[in-house]
């Protein structure tokens, strides 16, 4: 079983997030880019399941994931704006937390580690106080226990 993820802020406006998964990249990049599989390792153990979810896996497409529990429900958007299919998502995104956060610049990197990926996730927020208020959201919590999921959905 993988390590919990790591995270390192750097300056004032980067969050940078690191995991390990015991799947090959190019089925992390699938659990990633296809709704059905991202609907599932995003879902359950935190009382937040994805309910909607569309992804246009393409340069300049865009996607819409909806999360909701009981009680709160919070959308993420975003325009993929460079794929390089398995190594590498640049996106840029906006949460709906229910009102819509600073668009984020998100590069996440996966390398293949023999038959395990190492992925990197750098976030660049647009100043320090937008980072500090995603920071207090809680969000590295859930971004663990979505992993978790990820590291026991059977992906082959």
């Amino acid at each position: 079983m993988p390590k919990p993820l790591t995270f390192e802020l750097i300056g004032d406006t980067q969050l940078v997030v690191t995991r390990d998964f015991d799947a090959p990249t190019a089925l992390v990049w699938r659990a990633h880019m296809e709704p059905d599989l991202l609907m599932k390792w995003q879902s359950g153990n935190d009382a937040f399941n994805v309910v909607e979810c569309e992804i246009d896996a393409t340069e300049g497409g865009t996607y819409r994931i909806v999360h909701s529990s009981a009680d709160y429900t919070f959308t993420i958007t975003g325009t993929f704006l460079e794929l390089d299919e398995p190594n590498r998502i640049l996106q840029e995104e906006v949460m709906y937390l229910p009102d819509p956060t600073p668009p984020n610049l998100v590069e996440t990197l996966f390398k293949a580690k023999g038959q395990a990926t190492h992925m990197v996730v750098t976030m660049t927020l647009p100043d320090a106080q937008t980072r500090r208020e995603m920071m207090e959201t809680g969000m590295l919590d859930g971004m663990e226990i979505s992993y978790k999921n990820l590291d026991a959905l059977e992906l082959a």
